[in-house]
């Protein structure tokens, strides 16, 4: 009789457990577009999101990928851009896309000021982790040459990924 208590109070305890941490959320920055007199900043944008079984920061950048809540802003990647990885060392991040985040033209329309937004929307991001300094972006494992056709290094055609990318406050408008 004892061990059949004890059998069902380590059970109880372990669906406790499970139920706990399987509601467990994570409160995430990410930083979507805003547009104001004609100038266009990021603005951030918390979240609560599911903690995930594996990767925090891969989980992160694909909250950003859904876009904004607020009615206010703006998405700064495409829709159907996939994150095949996210990992961190020593301060920086590798953060790898699918192709479609720079042929998907029609969901985010290519230009310099979208592509610094959408860099910078990734970056800025990532770098509310306290131990990120910094975030390298590549497309299918590269950082530079061509995949089916399309050259990589210059992301949407006017900023180069070949770099690391350090957190860029002045883009970052306060919403108050």
């Amino acid at each position: 009789m004892k061990k059949n208590a004890i059998i069902c109070l380590i059970t109880l305890f372990l669906l406790v457990s499970m139920i706990i941490l399987s509601s467990c959320t994570s409160t995430v920055t990410l930083y979507f577009t805003s547009l104001e007199n004609n100038q266009a900043y990021l603005v951030k944008e918390t979240r609560e999101i599911k903690e995930p079984e594996g990767n925090i920061y891969k989980a992160t950048v694909e909250e950003l990928i859904k876009g904004p809540a607020s009615q206010d802003l703006y998405p700064t990647i495409p829709p159907d851009a996939v994150v095949n990885s996210v990992a961190v060392l020593d301060g920086l991040a590798v953060v790898d896309f699918n192709l479609r985040i720079i042929t998907n033209y029609e969901d985010i329309p290519h230009s310099s000021t979208t592509e610094t937004l959408a860099i910078y929307s990734i970056v800025n991001t990532l770098t509310e982790f306290e131990e990120i300094d910094m975030v390298k972006i590549t497309i299918e494992g590269n950082d530079s040459g061509e995949i089916d056709g399309v050259y990589i290094e210059d992301f949407w055609g006017h900023i180069g990924i070949y770099e690391n990318f350090y957190r860029n406050t002045e883009i970052i408008k306060d919403n108050g």
